[in-house]
């Protein structure tokens, strides 16, 4: 999140995040009842090139929700309940399933404090996967993991999109189709888009009881979308996984041209500047992919 939910946090440099770090481990995680052994350090933690700093700490934390529990959410709101029992200021943000909360750096109060990201997660396999970060310092990529999850996620989409229903001028009114949804997975969902006035609408909206999960399993979603052949590693940044994209034993192939436009269209909705490889290979202006 950046170190946006927490306002009173600062940015640290690596060596106070390995020392907060440190102390949360010995100091924190006993109070909460989470397991060393069930946390994992995500993101960019220790891959960015030395003198750069980190608004935030992310850690994924193994709690599967009860099916039970009511209301829901409940894990979250205990978790908040005890950092905030403890004397820390902390925040939720439900739909990553995230509880943010302001550490002490290196458990000292007078050197500020540091936001750390409680990733709350069922599956740490998952999390490490779908929330992995190239190694900056060993020139891994140019570009941050968020450029691969991208382009993931538009093979996921384009891939298995199935039209259910056109309009009567032939316009598309309803589809099915997979998409990634943070933190979960690979769920199906039908999406309809005509709106109340009887016209199209960017976007659609998702139907209720119309979505199923699919997967949360790195090696099949391999499968889904470039190949059983592949292992997670040879999809860990964006320039792997768009060499795979652009090869002619690309497995869907046929759906190239829409992937790159899903991709370009989602990078720009973002604000964010397209990479060389795609300026490169695709005449945007014409769509010539």
């Amino acid at each position: 999140m950046g170190g946006n939910a927490i306002k009173t946090s600062r940015p640290v440099t690596f060596d106070e995040a390995q020392e907060t770090v440190k102390w949360l481990k010995e100091n924190v995680l006993r109070h909460l009842l989470i397991r060393e052994q069930d946390i994992e350090l995500l993101g960019s933690y220790g891959k960015k090139k030395d003198g750069e700093i980190y608004g935030d700490i992310d850690i994924a934390v193994l709690l599967k929700p009860d099916p039970n529990s009511f209301p829901k959410n409940t894990e979250l709101n205990m978790l908040q309940h005890q950092l905030e029992t403890l004397g820390f200021d902390s925040a939720i943000n439900y739909g990553f399933r995230i509880v943010s909360f302001g550490c002490p750096i290196a458990g000292n109060h007078e050197m500020g404090i540091v936001q750390v990201d409680f990733m709350i997660t069922h599956n740490l396999e998952w999390s490490e996967f779908i929330y992995h970060s190239p190694d900056f310092r060993k020139g891994e990529s140019e570009y941050k993991g968020f450029y691969r999850n991208i382009l993931l996620m538009a093979i996921i989409t384009e891939s298995k999109k199935e039209i259910i229903k056109f309009t009567d001028i032939g316009g598309i009114e309803e589809i099915e189709v997979n998409i990634l949804k943070f933190p979960w997975g690979v769920w199906r969902v039908r999406k309809n888009f005509m709106g109340k006035k009887g016209k199209l609408v960017k976007g659609g909206t998702n139907l209720n009881g119309s979505e199923y999960f699919v997967t949360d399993q790195p090696m099949e979603i391999l499968d889904l979308t470039v190949g059983s052949q592949f292992i997670p590693s040879d999809i860990d940044t964006f320039e792997k996984l768009w060499h795979i994209v652009m090869s002619p034993n690309f497995k869907w192939i046929n759906k190239r041209a829409d992937i790159i436009n899903r991709f370009i269209e989602c990078i720009e909705e973002q604000n964010l500047p397209l990479p060389n490889e795609v300026l490169k290979k695709c005449d945007i202006k014409n769509s010539n992919l």
